[in-house]
């Protein structure tokens, strides 16, 4: 087997894994925040795959090479992450699932925008901000950032200055 078709082999087998314990600890932890869960098994494999690098591709690897396997599972655990928001963050793919949950696929405005309107949308990333500790909500509906959403915050600002990004639409 070449190596690209190795390193294709080994990147399948390294996402499968860490996709199949996501799913196995969802299943078990119902309540359990699916996105978190998604960082913890990643930053957990990455370790794992640095020490058992050799035997993952079945033969010596260097230092750089165990590093290599180990951020390329790190960047899979990045990719999944980022493959589970997309349904959840994007408008349009959220159209498109409510779309296909519908019998006959098709939907009135109306009722996609009562299936999935602006305050669903807040509120289910306000719901699940909270549940992350970045922010509280107090039963009057008073919002208050706390430590973790303002460090992550100032993190995105500053990302934001960087890359000179005005507006996210």
């Amino acid at each position: 087997m070449n190596v690209l078709a190795r390193v294709i082999v080994v990147a399948v087998a390294l996402f499968a894994v860490q996709a199949l314990a996501v799913a196995a600890i969802a299943a078990v932890r119902r309540r359990a925040n699916i996105y978190a869960l998604i960082v913890v098994v990643a930053c957990a494999t990455a370790p794992l795959v640095f020490l058992a690098g050799p035997s993952i591709v079945g033969r010596p690897l260097s230092t750089e090479g165990r590093a290599f396997l180990a951020l390329m599972d790190l960047s899979l655990g990045g990719f999944l992450f980022h493959f589970m928001t997309l349904p959840d963050r994007s408008v349009t793919l959220r159209i498109f699932v409510e779309l296909l949950l519908t019998p006959g696929r098709t939907l009135t405005l109306a009722a996609l925008g009562s299936r999935y309107g602006v305050q669903a949308m807040v509120g289910s990333r306000l719901d699940q901000l909270e549940q992350g500790r970045f922010l509280s909500i107090r039963p009057d509906g008073v919002i208050t950032l706390l430590p973790r959403g303002h460090r992550f915050g100032r993190f995105v600002t500053v990302g934001r200055r960087l890359f000179n990004i005005g507006s996210a639409n």
